[in-house]
């Protein structure tokens, strides 16, 4: 008896240290990545990152009207640099309007010379916006360490670095600078909420997610659904549940109401996300429309067929991932996978949509066997090699008045360079592919269940 007891004594001190180590392998693993970014993000600018400095203008001029003149039709008069419309939920816009309040006028400079035309941003602007997306980056590998650690600490760790170490997601945040990421903390907030019991606040959190950047559509859908049929829950609480997800969703657009006509504007708005040919076929990360985009620029043709029936290719592939999580009732595949549809479907997948990706796949990898594991892990190689592909210097000097040569040369020699437009089209193209094959594949493995009843999903 006294030496089972010793036993367990030990075991218990083993755990403990094991999961110290891995929380101190965590903390070195935030830490190099915080450093990465914070070296990086100083001296570089995509072009949305000058523009986010004209969207704040707006909802400062326009607090309760905003979507009224968030079209783009008078981008001059606003002092965008660029007439790209707003196209997004409110949240990244009173964002916006907070940080501009903060740096202050004249950020941004743009302005046509012989050369043409040039678009230049301060470096307090580009680091109030880029410390926004290099906290929801921090947030995203916190949440996917504490909602794996019960499962494996080590597991947790594994995760976390896998996102947070990512080559496209630094990029993403710290290089060019793009606000997918900060739709993904409340949402995965959001499902380890509703994992704990707490559904009223999770559904909320999925919802405001969406009022974030409704890239995420097809997640919490999954998400949403979950509790249906009604056998599976009080018609009640279902009711409530569904509640919460729309005052998550509507809450940010409430201060519009005291001026419902303005929202209107957003009619007009969407006319900014027309299907359409994606220029440049480079950032276009859907291996279909890039290649279609490609053969109407060499031969004229008229190849828009896709892209303005996207949608029709993308109920499908939706319906395929209910039916997958019907059988295998598991959130974190099921959102996984459901990005993963959006993504393989949708008709232009800027390299940013591919930000969610990693990290809901991530999550959903110690929930899988190991040959799904490896079908899964394939998908974010493309994403993850792109950057590396792309002359990615060129956003250390093109919006940045006095670019520091030495970091252009130290990107330009960690980098492949690579200007021809062939290479990344094949790359689309395998992206696309592999995230075909892992729909398919998880399909194989629930029909696979229906044969073989004693089949589990998570055995490795």
């Amino acid at each position: 008896m006294g030496q089972g007891s010793a036993i367990r004594k030990n075991v218990t001190q083993l755990r403990k240290a094991l999961s110290q180590r891995a929380l101190q392998t965590l903390a070195l693993i935030l830490l190099l990545g915080l450093g990465i970014r914070l070296y990086l993000a100083p001296y570089s600018s995509g072009s949305d990152i000058p523009q986010f400095y004209g969207f704040g203008g707006t909802m400062l001029r326009h607090p309760l009207d905003f979507y009224a003149h968030a079209s783009g039709h008078n981008w001059k008069t606003e002092g965008w640099p660029y007439p790209w419309p707003y196209v997004y939920g409110p949240v990244l816009a009173y964002l916006l309007a907070f940080l501009r309040l903060i740096v202050g006028e004249g950020a941004v400079r743009s302005f046509w010379d012989p050369k043409g035309y040039h678009v230049f941003v301060s470096r307090p602007w580009i680091l109030a916006v880029k410390s926004l997306f290099i906290l929801a980056d921090l947030g995203i590998a916190v949440l996917l360490y504490k909602m794996l650690k019960k499962k494996s600490g080590w597991a947790a760790v594994v995760a976390s670095a896998f996102y947070f170490l990512n080559p496209m997601v630094i990029y993403v945040s710290s290089i060019y600078g793009m606000f997918d990421g900060l739709a993904v903390p409340p949402f995965l907030l959001g499902i380890h909420f509703i994992e704990e019991g707490r559904k009223n606040p999770g559904y909320a959190l999925i919802g405001f997610s969406l009022a974030v950047k409704h890239t995420l559509l097809f997640p919490a859908l999954v998400v949403l659904c979950d509790p249906f049929p009604p056998q599976r829950g009080d018609p009640q609480d279902l009711r409530r549940i569904f509640a919460c997800f729309l005052a998550g969703l509507l809450l940010p657009f409430a201060p519009f109401l005291l001026k419902p006509g303005s929202l209107l504007g957003l009619q007009d708005l969407l006319q900014g996300i027309k299907p359409g040919y994606t220029y440049p076929i480079t950032y276009n990360l859907n291996g279909l429309v890039a290649l279609l985009t490609f053969i109407h620029d060499k031969t004229g043709a008229n190849t828009l067929f896709y892209m303005k029936h996207w949608i029709y290719f993308a109920l499908p592939a939706l319906i395929a991932v209910f039916f997958v999580h019907s059988r295998l009732r598991n959130l974190r595949i099921s959102i996984a996978l459901a990005y993963a549809a959006f993504v393989l479907t949708y008709w232009r997948v800027n390299t940013q949509y591919t930000l969610p990706l990693i990290a809901f796949v991530a999550l959903a990898l110690p929930e899988l066997d190991w040959p799904s594991r490896a079908v899964a892990f394939l998908t974010t190689i493309p994403p993850s090699l792109w950057p590396i592909a792309f002359p990615t210097s060129f956003w250390f000097h093109v919006h940045i008045e006095r670019p520091n040569w030495k970091m252009v040369k130290l990107i330009d020699g960690h980098t492949l360079m690579i200007f021809d437009v062939g290479p990344f089209i094949v790359l689309s193209i395998v992206f696309t592919i592999l995230l075909l094959t892992w729909l398919v594949w998880m399909l194989s493995l629930v029909f696979e269940r229906w044969r073989c009843p004693t089949w589990r999903l998570d055995r490795s």
